[in-house]
Parts: C-alpha cells; sequence; structure tokens
C-alpha cells in the first residue's frame, strides 16, 4: 500500500485590528505623557545640581585666594584707572584648574589684569575677540540658563564693544547691601555701591572681618536670567561677561573724587528681591534664574551652599549681604 502524506494547510496569520493598534498607540501616549514630565525634573534637578556645584568650586578657589593673600579679592582697583577692567574672575582662575587661561591673558602685555579692556576692543593688547574671552569658561554658567554660554542680554554688539559673543557669567559677587553702608557715588546713579559686603570697590575683606558669621554671609549669588523682560534692556545692568568686572569713576575726574562712586559688575548690591524683573541701576541687578519656581543657588562665605526660593524675603536677603551688620538671620 502506498500511503500518501499532505502537507497540514498552514494556520492563517493574523495581524492587529485598527481598534487594538489605535488602543496600543494611546497606550504609547499616555505612557509618554507620563514619562516626560518625569524627564524634564530630573534634567530641572540635574541643571540646578550643576550649577550649585559651580558655585562650590567658585567658593573654594575664593577661599584659596584668600588663603595665598590673606584677603578675598578686591571689587575694584584704582591701580589701572578710568577702565573697564577684569575683575574677580581673572584673580581666581588658578583657584579652579583655569590657571592657563590667565597665563594667557598675562602674555598680552605687562600688568595685563590693570590694563587690558576686552570687553571694549578687539584691538591689541586687549583682543576681545580672542578664544579666551569667547571660549566660554564651563564653571561660570549655570546650565539651567536660557542664555547659554555666552552673554546676549549684555551691551549690543559694535566696533568697539565684543561683550555679547564672549563668555557668559552667570554668579556675581557679595557687594552688600543697600541698606548697609551704601556710598552714594556722585558722578551718576549707576555710580552706586555698598562697603557693607565682601567684594566691593577697594575692598580687602578678610575672614576674621565676617563678623556676622562665615555661614551667615553671602559670597556669590546666582545671576543667570532675564527671563520677565528683554534682552539687552538693563544696558550695563544686563548680565555681562566675566571680561568686564568694574569701571572707576573715582579717577575720571581732575583731581580726583573718592565720592564719585564706582560702576560694579561682576558684584553687585543687593536691592531687590530675588527674580526681580522691574526697572534696576547698573550696580543692583537682582538674583534670578530659570529654575523651576525660580529660586535661586547661593554660596556663603563659609563655602556651603543653598537653595533660596523666590519667596525669600528681601530683608532677609539684605541681612545676608551684610558681613557685619549683626543681623540675626533665620533661614528655613
Amino acid at each position: 500500500m502506498i500511503s500518501v502524506f499532505l502537507p497540514h494547510p498552514r494556520a492563517a496569520r493574523r495581524g492587529f485590528t485598527l481598534i487594538e493598534l489605535l488602543v496600543v498607540i494611546a497606550i504609547i501616549a499616555i505612557l509618554i505623557g507620563l514619562l516626560l514630565p518625569a524627564v524634564q525634573k530630573v534634567r530641572e534637578a540635574a541643571a540646578r545640581m550643576q550649577c550649585a556645584n559651580n558655585l562650590k568650586q567658585l567658593a573654594l578657589a575664593m577661599h584659596n585666594y584668600h588663603d595665598a593673600n590673606q584677603t578675598f579679592p578686591s571689587g575694584g582697583d584704582r591701580a589701572g584707572g578710568v577702565r573697564y577692567l577684569i575683575g574677580w574672575p581673572a584673580q581666581v582662575f588658578p583657584y579652579f584648574e583655569e590657571g592657563n587661561r590667565r597665563t594667557t591673558i598675562d602674555g598680552f602685555t605687562t600688568n595685563a589684569v590693570t590694563t587690558i579692556m576686552p570687553w571694549r576692543f578687539v584691538v591689541a593688547p586687549h583682543n576681545g575677540q580672542h578664544q579666551v574671552f569667547t571660549g566660554p569658561v564651563k564653571t561660570f554658567v549655570c546650565p539651567a540658563s536660557e542664555l547659554g554660554n555666552l552673554s546676549p542680554d549684555s551691551n549690543a554688539q559694535t566696533a568697539e564693544i565684543t561683550a555679547a559673543t564672549q563668555g557668559a557669567l552667570h554668579y556675581r559677587a557679595n557687594g552688600g547691601s543697600a541698606t548697609v553702608e551704601l556710598v552714594q557715588g556722585t558722578w551718576s546713579r549707576h555710580a552706586w555701591y555698598s562697603t557693607s559686603g565682601i567684594i566691593y570697590p577697594q575692598s580687602k575683606v578678610r575672614m576674621t572681618d565676617i563678623t556676622d558669621g562665615t555661614s551667615n554671609t553671602l559670597l556669590f549669588g546666582e545671576t543667570s536670567s532675564a527671563q520677565g523682560r528683554a534682552l539687552l534692556s538693563r544696558s550695563w545692568g544686563g548680565i555681562q561677561p566675566w571680561t568686564w568686572g568694574f569701571y572707576n569713576y573715582v579717577d575720571a575726574s581732575s583731581p580726583a573724587n573718592t565720592a564719585n562712586g564706582w560702576l560694579t559688575i561682576d558684584s553687585k548690591v543687593l536691592t531687590y528681591s530675588i527674580g526681580y524683573a522691574g526697572t534696576f541701576y547698573t550696580n543692583e541687578t537682582p538674583y534670578t534664574s530659570a529654575h523651576a519656581g525660580g529660586g535661586v543657588n547661593v554660596a556663603f562665605a563659609d563655602g556651603s551652599i543653598r537653595f533660596l526660593p523666590k519667596s525669600t524675603d528681601l530683608t532677609v536677603l539684605q541681612k545676608l549681604a551684610s558681613r557685619a551688620g549683626g543681623e540675626v538671620v533665620t533661614l528655613n
């Protein structure tokens, strides 16, 4: 007998129905909708943490500078005369692995940090378009800022002003409180400054001068966002690059007059609440950020870092800005 084996018919393949496909798509969309806010929160937290770490590095650099020089850097030096000079950033470069940047600057001319004005000029020895100025300094940049690595909120680009293409500075030194030891410079309203902080014109503040306690006195505050106002709307009071620290009005007249005041760019007088976006003068640029909720990172003189919410009372901030006012401050 001859047996014939016939192949079994293949089972018919079954695909997704349209309804099943729509259900799967809907589930995926829901999962993405649930996941994206969580991812965004993680990114925001990471950016805020990196921002705080930047301040930690700067605070440690300030401490190392103090150890080497027995004082914190000055917020304004008359040695350079009437110039738009680099301030404390150049002083602390060697203390947070930016020594090569300082060496390059020093190579432009004798006494470069009291001579050159890269914020203002591109010609030698100022060299405002040199990579040392246009290349961002990572430690100066808050990754949460909408402004990026450069300074779009500084003065507009002209033939003689190159600030908009230079490295950002998202942290300002504490120049003091507007309510304590305020010097009302007579040159203009922009020349008002305070001597109650840690870094201000002609300052030579030592740790022992901070009698309110280093854990109760601000060293740096975050100024990393222009949200709430138009870019360039505050001119010199905008978020300038690190290449401009101060301007000396004292020697701008003949004879020199100590009452003339100073323009302070990389240090500020604490005048307004966190996130203030109204009108302000140059020396009073407020603490700002693009962090969720609008709070800012700050560094205290002891090197500790805290996040202060936008709701922090102005009187508390101004007490923290004074190094020797004898105020009692309680932070939550």
